[in-house]
């Protein structure tokens, strides 16, 4: 149901051929409110009629009083979703943020299992035998160390050896003096024979130049050897033996 509030704007000219007022007026204006109630089915449409003439435009009334606002109407289905845009251009990325402190060490976790063993690798090749050869071996001055020195190559050593002499031992005690002979006889002194001239001393011949000073040798350090006053071939060939023993030892001598 629609109730309608009509209000009328009269003036006391009444020259209108209908749609007077009782009071004798033209009608000028019409204000109508309403009160919207629940909107029915649309009727369909009437054929347009045709147009009229336009009348003289009248003078404006005076505004009615509005009228109260109508409840509002219950609301329709909400329509279909529509179609999503294209999206935007992306904008530029902000600046970093400042970096957070770093945030407190975790437990260790537990040590996890043992993995499997890997395969052996394969053998390589046998290496070269060495040779060792006995080269030169000298004496050294009592109380120098022995002297090793390897002039061949790592796998065909020449050892050269320095072996010092013994110490000179202490004088022994003195024997007993033993008797004093018979004196012989002095024998008759015979005659002196003329002295020579001296001959003529000389001339000193210069100074030969200072030969270069040749490499120093590499010096290993061998095992200590007991001194002996003067050695003896066995002793040499002792000494020998305990060097080379030595050697093998060290790891710098291999055993054929």
């Amino acid at each position: 149901m629609i109730r309608l509030s009509i209000f009328f704007s009269c003036h006391d000219n009444c020259g209108c051929s209908s749609g007077c007022n009782p009071c004798g007026g033209n009608v000028q204006r019409i204000y109508v409110n309403s009160l919207t109630g629940i909107t029915g089915p649309t009727g369909a449409t009437g054929a347009t009629g045709p147009a009229g003439p336009t009348g003289p435009t009248g003078v404006t009334g005076a505004t009615g009083i509005t009228g109260p606002t109508g409840a509002t109407g219950v609301t329709g289905p909400t329509g279909p979703t529509g179609v999503t845009g294209a999206t935007g251009v992306t904008g530029p990325t902000g600046p970093t943020g400042i970096t957070g402190p770093t945030g407190v060490t975790g437990p260790t976790g537990p040590t996890g299992a043992t993995g499997l063993t890997g395969l052996t690798g394969v053998t390589g090749p046998t290496g070269l035998a060495a040779s060792v050869v006995v080269g030169t071996t000298d004496t050294g001055e009592p109380g120098t160390a022995a002297l090793v020195t390897n002039s061949g190559t790592e796998t065909n050593a020449v050892l050269d050896f320095v072996i010092p002499r013994g110490a000179t031992g202490s004088t022994g005690p003195a024997g007993v003096t033993g008797a004093t002979g018979v004196t012989g006889p002095t024998g008759a002194t015979g005659i002196t024979g003329p002295t020579g001239p001296t001959g003529v001393t000389g001339a000193t011949g210069p100074t030969g130049a200072t030969g270069a000073t040749g490499p120093e040798g590499a010096i290993t350090p061998a095992a200590a050897v007991p001194d002996v006053e003067e050695p003896t071939p066995e002793e040499v060939g002792n000494t020998l033996n305990q060097l080379l023993a030595s050697l093998r030892a060290a790891g710098l001598l291999q055993q054929n």
